[in-house]
């Protein structure tokens, strides 16, 4: 019997799959993610997986800076000491980088789905929300890597009360 905070939405893994299935596996990027909240006076943290696939739209040459677009989902949870919530994603996502360089930026944004509405104390409003992120990458090899990323979750108004979260994490990323 699972917790009520733990069911996973249908739809995320149903994302997941259809993006693993539709992209070459020589082109995914699967990582996971671990954070924290920095302010507040209750303590989240989050752990992630994710994978992404690029689209096919860039601009600028491969061989030197470009911009490339990406697709993403996720699923993780958020846990506090007395409560825990699944979520579940999309985002389409903007990479800037270089083979010359080590380090790339990326930022990105798409709807997120809550098992619940509320953590703790925190009410996020609804279940829909809307997570942005920016992200620093430094690549080790052409497929292992390391990022420092932060994400902003918030219902965008649609609900009151609008108890977003900021969430800091590191994600360690593998590239087939």
């Amino acid at each position: 019997m699972s917790q009520p905070g733990m069911r996973w939405p249908v739809p995320i893994f149903s994302a997941l799959a259809l993006l693993v299935a539709c992209v070459p596996a020589q082109a995914l990027e699967v990582g996971v993610r671990i954070g924290t909240n920095l302010r507040g006076a209750q303590g989240v943290d989050s752990q992630e997986v994710y994978v992404r696939a690029p689209l096919p739209y860039a601009v600028g040459q491969p061989q030197g800076w470009h911009l490339r677009s990406y697709l993403e989902a996720n699923a993780g949870r958020l846990v506090t000491r007395a409560d825990s919530l699944a979520y579940g994603g999309v985002a389409g996502a903007l990479w800037l980088n270089s083979p010359a360089s080590p380090l790339s930026l990326g930022a990105g944004t798409g709807p997120t789905y809550l098992s619940q509405a509320t953590l703790g104390h925190r009410d996020f409003g609804g279940h829909w929300q809307f997570t942005s992120h920016a992200v620093v990458r430094l690549a080790f090899t052409p497929a292992v890597s390391l990022a420092y990323r932060v994400q902003h979750t918030t219902n965008a108004g649609r609900y009151s009360p609008n108890d977003g979260i900021d969430i800091h994490a590191v994600e360690l990323r593998l590239r087939f």
